[in-house]
């Protein structure tokens, strides 16, 4: 096992000195010109970005904070009146206490 790893060592350092010996040194300073051209560029659109983040906080700041909405308050006491009229009942119409169920029969 540990030769394999030296062999496979050895063999990696002598690929990577090969493709280093390889290379135009005039594309790699075109490289890191257009790494540093790309870098600035990226910089540009974090400024970009940065500015968009100030005027958003800006026109939240501005706002009127919206209120939230209340719920109305129940009261238990209350008695509601739901007429009866033609429909099915069971027990007297006139009953003390009626139980009213709303339903859609689809």
């Amino acid at each position: 096992m540990r030769k394999s790893v030296g062999l496979t060592s050895a063999l990696v350092g002598v690929l990577a000195v090969y493709v280093a010996a390889c290379v135009d040194p005039q594309e790699v300073s075109e490289m890191k010109g257009r790494v540093d051209e790309i870098q600035a560029e990226q910089k540009d659109v974090l400024a970009k970005l940065d500015a968009l983040a100030k005027g958003q906080k800006a026109i939240l700041a501005k706002a009127p904070a919206a209120a939230k909405p209340t719920r109305p308050t129940e009261d238990p006491n209350k008695v509601y009146e739901v007429p009866v009229g033609n429909s099915y009942v069971k027990g007297a119409k006139d009953a003390s206490v009626t139980l009213v169920e709303f339903s859609d029969f689809q």
